[in-house]
């Protein structure tokens, strides 16, 4: 596996539109979800405001996308404050540097498993939070489904709810506080930044 973390001006076109491209098959034509789709790929306002990406790709297969997902800084715009505030209750709308948006998460398990999260998920997953303990993030924020946020729960992550969740389109969607702490590192097996100084 090949993982590629940068924003639209350090990645590839080609890769962009790769990216592009899978997002559009994920949530479109598997999930049925009502998003706009131009040239066969999937993109939104928030792609302009140049987040980072994380892009996983099989060495193995030419270079074949089969992972992706958006972060954004909560200083600015993003998908929960402007797209789905209903999903956070009334509470105060997150607003730090040191907390960031994970959206539009799209993947096309390999290896897919009937109870759990997938291999290439938890990948994914070490993947996003190893770079963001690198940019000192504390926390994620995201709108996701409750079947994922089960999975999150047995995975043993450091989640909670904004509130319940509530239906938009064809999921019942809602909105997560991921902490970037030693419980949900440990759960995952990735050492936190002190731990990797000692590792040197």
């Amino acid at each position: 596996m090949i993982v590629e973390i940068g924003t639209r001006t350090t990645l590839d076109e080609d890769c962009l539109t790769r990216m592009h491209k899978l997002r559009a098959k994920v949530f479109k034509d598997r999930k049925r979800w009502d998003v706009s789709i131009i040239a066969d790929m999937e993109i939104d306002g928030y792609d302009a405001l140049n987040p980072y990406y994380i892009i996983l790709e099989d060495k193995a297969a030419a270079q074949q996308q089969f992972g992706c997902w958006r972060i954004l800084p909560t200083t600015g715009p993003y998908m929960l404050k402007d797209t789905f505030p209903e999903l956070l209750h009334g509470a105060e709308r997150p607003r730090s540097s040191r907390i960031w948006e994970l959206s539009r998460f799209a993947i096309l398990a390999r290896n897919k498993q009937s109870h759990g999260l997938s291999t290439d998920s938890v990948l994914a997953i070490k993947a996003v939070i190893e770079f963001a303990l690198e940019q000192g993030v504390e926390q994620f924020v995201t709108v996701t489904t409750l079947g994922v946020e089960k999975l999150l729960r047995k995975k043993g992550l450091d989640i909670s709810r904004f509130g319940p969740a509530l239906r938009i389109g064809v999921e019942n969607a809602i909105a997560l506080r991921i902490k970037l702490n030693q419980t949900t590192c440990k759960s995952l097996g990735i050492p936190m930044l002190g731990e990797r100084a000692g590792l040197r």
